[in-house]
């Protein structure tokens, strides 16, 4: 079998994947594939036995799994995977004979990372693995932020606090004055800022920050969270699909991120091209004003916080 060479064996060779299935002839195939092109392998005949693997390897970053299977169908595995409630877990790529429109719902509320219909070409097997592990990656990063949000928190907190303390070891001619006149009341000690405000206040800040690159102000939050998926991904060389970028946002229907991309292509702000090795799919990117404004945007962002935290940018 030829290997694709979109991924090095380096790259590839960091990604453990786990493949589900009660057909050895699909089991083979899939690892044949995945293991020619610098992937590690494992393999389970049921959902049960899946399990058992995870459980002993908890480097495998995504399970491509069957849905009809003896005991522990696929949408069981899924429901047991999402239960344990750990960013550790896998992510589910489902490989099905029988693409039923009311399977592929059940999934995608589960968390099912994409949705492939045997029998699958290489390549096809490939590019959607490579995007599930560039997903996976990215937001096991992300899911990092709420604790480095917390420390520039604290760090804003702290400075607050060496501020005042220096306020009151020089006092203003004015507090210097009120202190002189016995019939005025003392000044009101200021109000200490809880962390939870200061988050809030910040997240506002970013907010309307975006209203000064534009187009950015205009779009809603389902539109942003799919801009910046697209930013992630190019950013890490890869390239989405539609199907794959509107099953990108957590907690949006695809349907509703399907309307958005299809406006946000109308608008100019996404790109929709057609994929040369596969004409059922189309591939989507930035457009060149919009990319512009996302990096102008975060360096602005990245400014702001560094200077929060004490730090040059």
């Amino acid at each position: 079998m030829e290997r694709v060479r979109d991924r090095t064996h380096g790259e590839a060779a960091r990604a453990s994947i786990l493949v589900v299935d009660d057909d050895s002839t699909t089991v083979d195939l899939v690892r044949s594939v995945l293991e020619a092109n610098g992937y590690a392998c494992f393999t389970a005949s049921g959902g049960e036995q899946a399990l058992a693997v995870i459980a002993a390897n908890p480097d495998i970053l995504i399970a491509i799994c069957d849905i009809n299977m003896p005991g522990m169908d696929g949408i069981s595995f899924l429901k047991r995977l999402s239960g344990g409630g750990s960013m550790s877990s896998p992510r589910v790529l489902f490989l099905t004979a029988y693409p039923r429109v009311d399977y592929a719902v059940a999934a995608l509320r589960l968390g099912a990372i994409d949705f492939l219909t045997k029998p699958v070409r290489p390549q096809q097997l490939l590019t959607a693995v490579r995007d599930a592990v560039a997903r996976v990656e990215r937001e096991r990063a992300i899911s990092h932020l709420p604790d480095q949000a917390a420390t520039l928190a604290q760090q804003a907190q702290m400075l607050a606090a060496a501020l005042k303390d220096l306020a009151e070891a020089s006092p203003a001619p004015e507090r210097a004055a009120a202190s002189a006149t016995p019939d005025r009341a003392p000044a009101r000690e200021p109000t200490p800022v809880h962390p939870g405000e200061f988050a809030l206040l910040g997240m506002d800040h970013l907010r309307r920050l975006r209203r000064q690159f534009p187009p950015l102000g205009e779009i809603d939050d389902v539109a942003w969270d799919l801009l910046r998926e697209l930013l992630l991904a190019e950013r890490s060389g890869q390239r989405l699909s539609v199907s794959a970028l509107s099953m990108s946002v957590e907690q949006v229907s695809s349907t509703t991120a399907l309307r958005r991309i299809q406006e946000m292509v109308k608008a100019g702000h996404i790109i929709r091209t057609p994929d040369p090795l596969d004409a059922r799919r189309d591939f989507v990117a930035l457009s060149p004003r919009v990319r512009v404004a996302l990096e102008q945007y975060l360096e602005r962002v990245a400014k702001e916080l560094a200077a929060a935290a004490g730090s040059p940018p």
